[in-house]
């Protein structure tokens, strides 16, 4: 019986949402290294590594910090660490950036907290802008418990700028995946849009393609805040390698072939229903000029007309939706 639904073939894959990674700071505090806080992932406050027992935490910010902040200071940098402040519980109402009474006590607060001397400074090299948190991490070699620093050493890295979405696939799938193939990518109740818009392969015979939102720009949109800022992270994907056609749906083998040319089916009652096979995919068909809810013959085909048409896809489809 013919009926609504529709036919394609999807493929579910991962995709690697990867962010490059480039060097956030260099190491401003001379000394021994005795400490290394490298769980994978840091958030605001968070400790990286202690030099001669002295922390250096991650805060949030876009401008470096890169002076001695106290009492007096005005700038960016200043505000950047009032609103680390507030975040932290250590300070409250608007962020500024004139250090003065509030901040100094705040600051001293925060290191009442850690266990240090409440001086009200936090001088250079005690504290990282990371323009995201929370963000992957990785220390530099140089980085290590024991190893003597004298200051100017590479130390952080991070993950920077926007993501790339790539599908790594093998050369067998890459064949059936087009330049502008939909792509539906989720992640924790979102789903994304995407369009293949490059490919490349690779020197062990995988194919990588590129993906991009439907207008260009990063796949995520305006949401790739909801994302972990790790370098690389894997989602799941549908890739629609036979773009899905809704309709009124029979089975490919009720789909005949007359003299002339010209698609048809026969109803339970002998009609003959002229039809458009407007695509097909697992035996199914989706079809115009049939109605839904009509009983539909599969069997021998009548004298004078050819065998029934083909299944215009091959090999290992899925069927999206309804079958007939």
């Amino acid at each position: 019986m013919s009926q609504q639904g529709s036919v394609g073939r999807a493929l579910t894959l991962n995709v690697t949402a990867e962010r490059p990674v480039a060097q956030l700071a260099t190491n401003a505090l001379p000394g021994v290294v005795t400490a290394v806080h490298t769980g994978g992932e840091v958030a605001t406050g968070g400790v990286l590594y202690e030099v001669a027992g002295t922390p250096v935490r991650a805060l949030r910010g876009d401008v470096p910090f890169y002076r001695d902040l106290a009492r007096g200071t005005k700038g960016q940098d200043v505000r950047q660490l009032d609103e680390a402040l507030i975040e932290l519980g250590y300070s409250t109402g608007a962020p500024s950036e004139d250090f003065g009474p509030r901040i100094e006590a705040a600051v001293k607060s925060w290191q009442k907290a850690m266990g240090r001397e409440r001086t009200g400074v936090v001088a250079q090299g005690e504290v990282i802008a990371f323009t995201n948190l929370p963000s992957s991490v990785r220390l530099d070699d140089a980085i290590a418990p024991g190893l003597v620093l004298s200051g100017g050493e590479a130390s952080v890295f991070a993950p920077v700028g926007t993501l790339d979405f790539v599908l790594s696939v093998s050369a067998d799938q890459g064949a059936m995946i087009a330049i502008g193939t939909a792509v539906d990518v989720a992640f924790d109740g979102f789903t994304w849009p995407a369009v293949v818009a490059g490919s490349r392969a690779s020197d062990d015979g995988s194919v990588r393609f590129i993906l991009t939102a439907p207008g260009g720009g990063a796949v995520c949109g305006s949401d790739c805040g909801a994302l972990p800022g790790e370098e690389k992270m894997s989602l799941l994907a549908t890739v629609h390698v036979v773009p899905p056609v809704e309709g009124v749906t029979v089975p490919v083998a009720a789909i005949r072939s007359s003299v002339q040319g010209a698609a048809y089916v026969e109803t339970s009652s002998g009609d003959h229903v002229d039809v458009t096979v407007l695509g097909s995919s697992g035996g199914v068909a989706v079809v115009d000029g049939l109605p839904a809810g009509v009983e539909v013959r599969i069997g021998s085909t009548p004298t004078g007309d050819r065998s029934p048409a083909p299944d215009d896809t091959t090999g290992g489809d899925t069927t999206e939706g309804d079958d007939a």
